[in-house]
C-alpha cells in the first residue's frame, strides 16, 4: 500500500507543477519576452544492479519532475536578432532621411524655388531697368534667397544635433543593458538548469540580447548554463564580471564611431546606431554641398554685379557675404540706385541680361537639383530596404513563435489533460486508502 500511496502522491505533485506551468504560460500569452515552458516528468523507480548482466528493482517511487523545459530554439532566436537588427536599422535610417528631406524642403520654400524666383525677378527688372520698385523687389529677393540658405542650413544642423542626442540617449540605455546582462549571467551560472528560476533568467537574458542586437552589431556567443558573452570591435563588452563602457565619437564625415572604454571601436554596421550613423553622414554630406552651393552662388552674384555699372557709372559692389557657408550667407544692404544693372559698355540693362547667361552656365540650380535628386534616391532605397527587412523579420519571428510562443488552444488542451491526470492520481490515493481501511476492518 505504501508504494501505491507514493505513486499517487508523486503524480499529484508532478501534475500540480505541470498545471501551474500551463497557467503561467496562459498568463504570459501577451508577453513578447516570455518563452513557453513544459514540465518533463519521468519514472522515479529506484533500481540497483548487483551484476552487470541484470538489474534488480529495489523500490517503486512513482514519477518525478526531470526539468522545466523552455520551448525556445537558440538558432531561431539568433535569426530573429539578426532580422530585427536589420529592420531597426532600415526603419531608423528611413525616419531620419525623411526628416532631413523635410528640412531641405523648408516648408515648400526650398533653395531651388528661391533661386528660380531670384532669376525671375532679374528678368522682370531687365524689361524696365529704371523702375525703382522692381529694383527694390530684386534686392529683397537677394535677401530672401540668402535667408533660405541660412534656414536650410539650420534645418540640417538641427537634424545632425538631434541624431547625436538620440544616439547618446540610446547608448546610455545600451550601457545599462550590458550591466544588467552581466548580472543575469552571474545568476545563470549559479542557478540549476531545468528549473523555473533558470527558465526565467533565460527569458531575461534573451530580452537583453534583443535590446543589444537591435542597437549594435555586437557578436553574441552562448556558453554553459546559457551564459552570454557579448563582444564589439574585438572587445568583450558584457560577460560574467565584465562590463564595457561604450561611448560615441563623431567622425569628420558625420558618421558615428562607437568606442569601447574610450578606445578603438568602429562605426556600427547594423542596428539602430548604424541607421543613425548613416543618416548623420548623409545630413553632413548634404550640409557640405549646401555650403559649397551657397559660396558658389555668392561668388557668382558678386562677380556678376562687379562687372556691371550703376546709374552713375560706378562698378557694382558685393551683394552677398562669402566665406561662412550657407549658415553665414547674408545680403549686404544696398539701395536701389546702387544696383549695377547696366553693362560696362553703357547698355542700360546689359548686366541684367548677362545674369541670364550666368544662370545657364553657372549650374547653381542644377547643383541644387542634384542634391535633392541624390537625397530622394537615398530615401527611396531606404524605404525599399525597410520593406524587405520587414518581410524577413516577419518570417523569422513567425518561425520562432511557432516553436517558443504560447498557443492558447494548446495550453487549454494541456490543462484539460493535466486536470484529468490529476484526478486519476487522486483516485489512486483514494483507492489505496480504501484498500488499507478494508484490510484494517478485517481485524
Amino acid at each position: 500500500m505504501s508504494g501505491l500511496l507514493t505513486i499517487g502522491r508523486s503524480a499529484l505533485r508532478g501534475y500540480s507543477t505541470a498545471m501551474e506551468t500551463v497557467s503561467q504560460n496562459i498568463a504570459n500569452v501577451e508577453n513578447g519576452d516570455y518563452v513557453r515552458r513544459d514540465v518533463l516528468m519521468g519514472d522515479a523507480t529506484i533500481t540497483g544492479s548487483l551484476n552487470p548482466l541484470y538489474s534488480v528493482q529495489s523500490g517503486l517511487s512513482g514519477t518525478r519532475i526531470n526539468k522545466i523545459a523552455r520551448s525556445g530554439d537558440e538558432f531561431m532566436e539568433a535569426s530573429v536578432r539578426l532580422s530585427g537588427a536589420a529592420l531597426v536599422r532600415s526603419e531608423t535610417l528611413t525616419g531620419w532621411l525623411g526628416s532631413i528631406e523635410t528640412g531641405l524642403d523648408n516648408a515648400g520654400e526650398d533653395v531651388g524655388q528661391r533661386l528660380t524666383d531670384f532669376y525671375s525677378r532679374a528678368e522682370e527688372l531687365a524689361a524696365v531697368p529704371f523702375d525703382n520698385a522692381l529694383r527694390t523687389t530684386f534686392i529683397n529677393e537677394i535677401n530672401a534667397t540668402a535667408e533660405t540658405f541660412r534656414r536650410t542650413s539650420a534645418n540640417l544642423n538641427l537634424a545632425i544635433d538631434q541624431i547625436s542626442a538620440r544616439a547618446g540617449s540610446e547608448l546610455i540605455g545600451l550601457n545599462q543593458t550590458l550591466a544588467d546582462l552581466s548580472r543575469t549571467n552571474f545568476d545563470l551560472r549559479r542557478t540549476q538548469p531545468g528549473t523555473q528560476a533558470h527558465a526565467g533568467l533565460l527569458d531575461t537574458r534573451d530580452a537583453a540580447l534583443a535590446v543589444i542586437s537591435e542597437r549594435l552589431d555586437a557578436e553574441i556567443s552562448l556558453g554553459e548554463n546559457g551564459v552570454a558573452t557579448v563582444r564589439y570591435a574585438g572587445e568583450t563588452i558584457s560577460a560574467i564580471g565584465v562590463v564595457g563602457q561604450l561611448s560615441l565619437v563623431e567622425n569628420a564625415d558625420g558618421s558615428l564611431l562607437v568606442q569601447v572604454n574610450g578606445q578603438g571601436g568602429k562605426v556600427p554596421s547594423d542596428g539602430m546606431l548604424a541607421g543613425m550613423s548613416r543618416a548623420r553622414n548623409v545630413a553632413a554630406s548634404d550640409l557640405a554641398q549646401l555650403d559649397q552651393l551657397a559660396e558658389d552662388f555668392a561668388t557668382q552674384v558678386n562677380d556678376w554685379h562687379a562687372n556691371g555699372r550703376t546709374d552713375t557709372g560706378i562698378p557694382g559692389k558685393a551683394l552677398l557675404t562669402t566665406g561662412a557657408g550657407a549658415a553665414g550667407l547674408s545680403a549686404i544692404p544696398a539701395m536701389a540706385a546702387e544696383l549695377a544693372v547696366a553693362s560696362a559698355d553703357g547698355k542700360p540693362n546689359g548686366n541684367l541680361l548677362g545674369l541670364a547667361d550666368l544662370r545657364a552656365s553657372g549650374n547653381i540650380e542644377r547643383n541644387w537639383n542634384q542634391i535633392i535628386s541624390v537625397h530622394s534616391n537615398l530615401v527611396i532605397a531606404a524605404r525599399n530596404e525597410q520593406s524587405a527587412a520587414q518581410a524577413l523579420d516577419r518570417n523569422a519571428r513567425s518561425a520562432r513563435d511557432a516553436v517558443s510562443r504560447v498557443d492558447l488552444d494548446r495550453e487549454t488542451a494541456d490543462l484539460i489533460r493535466l486536470q484529468q491526470a490529476y484526478e486519476a492520481a487522486s483516485r489512486v490515493i483514494q483507492v489505496a486508502r480504501e484498500t488499507t481501511q478494508s484490510i484494517l476492518n478485517i481485524f
